[in-house]
């Protein structure tokens, strides 16, 4: 469970350089508020990175060129490229520019995946079954010291899907209160769905499940807080 720490602890960071998010998003433990790219460091699941070419910072490189390109078009349209963000917004951002790393279904997982209050402490499914099979070896192993038949052993693990996404057992987020729109991330963990499925339906209807956000300049969407509300409770979106 250190891996699921070390994420919730980068999660709840006040903010995220570019670098740092870039660094994070890449599985390298990046220094808080860091500005420039380390020469070496530590990943986000205690692996030595003892030089910057480690395919890591090859990866937390390339976001970072995807980030100074899209500043670039920022400043094209007028617009400003923030110094930092809020993880969430980050995430948001490395979405929408559909950035893809191994690591971002791992922090997908701890943000849509968070316990209601009350409940025990998300646990991987990749978790819960090698305990069960420890179990069932241990069980085998006495029975066999008690001269009782064994049960038969459970097959091997196969070796863990690269999407972890489905690991987890999606719970809602709760709807920030004094918001009036929220971001797609934002609105998946609200409704307990992978965000790729909201930009899929976005994509071939021009809504989710009639919730149509506001398309911003800088092709960002935002989804309006009474909407998702309706949505959220069974109404038909646009009705009262």
């Amino acid at each position: 469970m250190q891996l699921y720490a070390v994420l919730k602890e980068c999660l709840a960071r006040s903010t995220w350089t570019p670098v740092e998010g870039a660094l994070i998003m890449s599985g390298i433990l990046a220094p808080i508020g860091c500005e420039e790219m380390p020469e070496s460091g530590v990943g986000l699941d205690g692996a030595p990175l003892i030089n910057a070419g480690h395919a890591r910072f090859h990866c937390a490189r390339r976001i970072m060129r995807e980030w100074h390109e899209w500043a670039s078009e920022q400043e094209g349209i007028g617009g400003t490229t923030p110094t930092k963000m809020t993880p969430h917004q980050f995430i948001d951002w490395f979405e929408r520019e559909e950035i893809e790393t191994e690591w971002l279904p791992l922090f997908i997982d701890v943000i849509v995946g968070k316990p209601a209050s009350g409940q025990v402490d998300f646990i991987p499914s990749q978790v819960v079954e090698c305990a069960a099979q420890s179990m069932a070896i241990i069980d085998s192993m006495r029975a066999v010291l008690g001269g009782a038949t064994p049960v038969a052993l459970p097959a091997l693990l196969p070796e863990v899907s690269a999407s972890p996404r489905k690991s987890a057992a999606r719970v809602p987020m709760p709807i920030p209160e004094n918001r009036d729109s929220l971001s797609t991330e934002e609105f998946a963990a609200v409704m307990a769905v992978d965000p790729q499925s909201i930009r899929k339906r976005y994509s071939s209807e021009g809504s989710y499940h009639g919730v149509r956000p506001v398309k911003l300049a800088n092709r960002r969407v935002l989804w309006p807080v009474d909407a998702v509300r309706q949505l959220r409770n069974g109404d038909i979106v646009g009705e009262e």
